[in-house]
């Protein structure tokens, strides 16, 4: 199942359409697939936790085949803060549970003392923290800021298991897609692999502008040959 929880982190919100730096609160529903089988489903959230930190979270149930057999549940919970327009990265929480397999992963951002740890199991790792740093969950949402504001580049300091990662994106064609919540007009977003790493696996998102920059397609093709596929269902 680690494909299948590894897309969740490309996943963002609706809202940006309007010219503003921040978004309204929001629950979404994807239909999660493996090689065109339905095989799960993922609830978005995003709340504003009234303090200037806002909470994002998504949760994962295997609803068919080998997920739901073995019980697949995932929770994914990110708190940051908006700077200049971008999320920024406060804490992390990642919970898989499953009858084959349980993980957890933790980070805590320390911006007073400017250090990243992270808690894996028995492990714990710690590096320097760097300006604008995000966790994977959130990548999307810097992603959909940038696209709102018409952006060249797009690269992120990402926190990842015992180092920061940066991750690098580049425009797609425009293109409309269908999915089960309706067709869009999306702008395709692409991440292959960086030099030294497994460069048969790539991400595709496609985000719709009319949705504030939600994606309504999400591809994740492994070394392996494997589709995972995140289409949207619905939005409120």
């Amino acid at each position: 199942m680690k494909t299948l929880l590894l897309i969740l982190a490309l996943v963002t919100l609706p809202g940006f359409a309007c010219a503003q730096t921040q978004i309204e609160p929001f629950r979404a529903e994807y239909a999660t697939l493996r090689n065109g089988s339905d095989i799960g489903r993922t609830t978005l959230t995003l709340r504003d936790n009234g303090d200037g930190s806002w909470t994002l979270q998504s949760e994962t149930r295997g609803t068919s085949g080998l997920a739901r057999l073995a019980g697949v549940h995932v929770i994914e919970t990110s708190r940051f803060r908006w700077r200049e327009g971008h999320p920024e990265a406060l804490d992390y929480d990642y919970r898989q549970e499953s009858a084959l397999r349980d993980r957890t992963r933790h980070a805590s951002f320390d911006w007073a003392k400017g250090s990243v740890e992270v808690r894996q199991g028995e492990q714990t790792f710690r590096y320097a923290i760097v300006p604008g740093i995000i966790d994977r969950q959130s990548v999307t949402l810097a992603l959909a800021s940038d696209l709102m504001h018409g952006a060249s580049r797009f690269e992120y300091a990402v926190a990842v298991k015992s180092e920061v990662e940066t991750m690098r994106y580049q425009r797609g064609p425009v293109e409309t897609i269908k999915v089960p919540a309706g067709s869009y007009e999306t702008q395709l977003m692409r991440r292959e692999g960086e030099p030294g790493a497994d460069r048969k696996r790539v991400s595709r998102s496609w985000f719709a502008a009319s949705l504030g920059y939600l994606p309504v397609r999400i591809e994740q093709t492994e070394k392996n040959g494997d589709a995972i596929t995140l289409q949207l269902i619905q939005v409120r």
